[in-house]
């Protein structure tokens, strides 16, 4: 016991001390604090302004009805960051944009037949692409205007047309053994989360555990620590010891991902304040015949208390002492074959080939997880739930939506029973291979000849 301890401070301290296992502790936070604070950034940069010809020869989209009466909703009216100016012809438009700099793009409605409703329009652009708010904020236009003069032709106003649209029925779903509503959009987004995570912490912290016994074995240093060690007490060293590493490290990217967002948040309070604003469905919506629009946004955020609800509503305690389990188990299980297939290989090419195999079964479990969710309890995730070389993932997939004791209590007990058989197999590799450099690995002894 007390060389396996040595070996897994040794494999601790090692990594520790590198300069990159520091670099990326450092660098992982940073980028996750980038990618929450660059969008922000990005949506309150000032856009520039863009200029769209609108040829309509449908006449509905021109602004004009039937007494051509100026009407204001049924227009395409200006923005911040979108001038929209009216011509009388497509030919005429085109050639604007060929003599015109300032001109980004050509909105074209055909002529429709009789009374007919026109169901197509064009956004013709000439070398540079529109920016992606102009073709938002066309479409959103084109929507609203049509929409106005179906209301004005059917005598329904704005408020009745926001009745009726915003009238729906909220199908639950809930369990009648607690009584809870199951939330299943929330759970199956958890779901798919843990089952990810899980699959990427055994996946890197295995493979870290192959390269570091190909590395011994390759610079010929694993001859002089079996020496004092035994090869059974050098694997469990190894793979505890790299363990550790990956979850100081998971902790400290934790830690410091949290400081620097505070930190990003605290030095650029206004910055996040306008960005709040700036989402607000009260701030988003605009003035004149936009009721529908407004409404609809309103939808969105309507759903942001459902899903408050549902993420409370799920037992964390369970979810956190499974995935602890799960992860804990399924990387030791990993982790003993990934050596041992690290020991039969001689660089890092042959790993490649070696690893592969290794993580078919969890591959195939990251193929399956939307059958699984379509059916979390069906044959196919209780089966994949229960099998050792899948459970991690597909457990951890099944468990927001709730899983039967016993099935997990039999998952837990297969996991724990083969992860001792799988660690004899992995020593015997291990054992026969680590002082093999350059030779093949025969699983079977050869009778000498007399």
């Amino acid at each position: 016991m007390n060389k396996i301890l040595l070996v897994i401070r040794r494999e601790f301290l090692t990594r520790v001390r590198k300069r990159s296992f520091w670099v990326l502790t450092v660098l992982v936070p940073l980028l996750m604090a980038a990618l929450y604070a660059v969008p922000v950034y990005l949506s309150l940069r000032p856009l520039e302004r863009s200029v769209v010809l609108v040829a309509d020869e449908s006449g509905i989209f021109g602004g004009m009805d039937r007494e051509d009466t100026l009407r204001s909703d049924s227009r395409f009216a200006s923005t911040d960051n979108v001038s929209y100016r009216y011509v009388p012809t497509l030919d005429y438009a085109l050639r604007q944009m060929d003599t015109a700099t300032e001109v980004t793009a050509v909105l074209y409605v055909r002529k429709r037949a009789s009374e007919a409703i026109p169901t197509d329009a064009c956004l013709y652009y000439k070398s540079d692409m529109p920016p992606s708010n102009v073709r938002y904020d066309v479409d959103r236009q084109l929507q609203r205007i049509l929409r106005n003069r179906l209301l004005q032709a059917h005598g329904i106003s704005d408020d009745e047309y926001a009745l009726i649209s915003n009238t729906k029925i909220n199908l639950r779903t809930e369990d009648l053994e607690t009584g809870r509503e199951a939330f299943l959009d929330v759970k199956t987004g958890l779901g798919f989360v843990l089952a990810l995570l899980i699959y990427l912490v055994i996946f890197m912290f295995g493979s870290q555990v192959m390269r570091g016994v190909v590395e011994e074995k390759s610079n010929r240093i694993v001859e002089v620590i079996v020496c004092s060690v035994k090869p059974f007490q050098l694997m469990m060293g190894k793979v505890i010891g790299i363990a550790m590493v990956g979850l100081t490290q998971f902790l400290l990217w934790v830690m410091l991902t949290g400081v620097a967002l505070a930190g990003i948040q605290m030095s650029n309070s206004e910055m996040f304040r306008q960005a709040t604003q700036k989402h607000n469905v009260t701030e988003l919506a605009t003035k004149g015949g936009e009721a529908g629009v407004q409404m609809d946004q309103a939808a969105e955020f309507a759903d942001v208390p459902q899903l408050v609800e549902g993420l409370s509503s799920i037992n964390y305690g369970v979810i956190l002492g499974t995935f602890l389990f799960y992860f804990i188990f399924g990387y030791l299980l990993y982790a003993t074959l990934f050596a041992a297939a690290g020991a039969m290989c001689d660089n890092d090419t042959d790993t490649q080939l070696f690893s592969l195999p290794l993580t078919i079964p969890l591959l195939l479990t990251i193929l399956l997880m939307p059958a699984m969710v379509n059916a979390p309890s069906g044959v196919l995730s209780q089966v994949f739930s229960i099998i050792p070389f899948t459970s991690p993932v597909a457990m951890m997939l099944r468990i927001p939506f709730g899983v039967p004791l016993n099935q997990l209590y039999w998952s837990m007990a297969l996991l724990v029973v083969s992860f001792p058989l799988c660690t004899w197999l992995a020593a015997r590799i291990y054992r026969s291979s680590i002082l093999r450099y350059g030779l093949r690995l025969s699983l079977f002894r050869k009778k000498k000849n007399s």
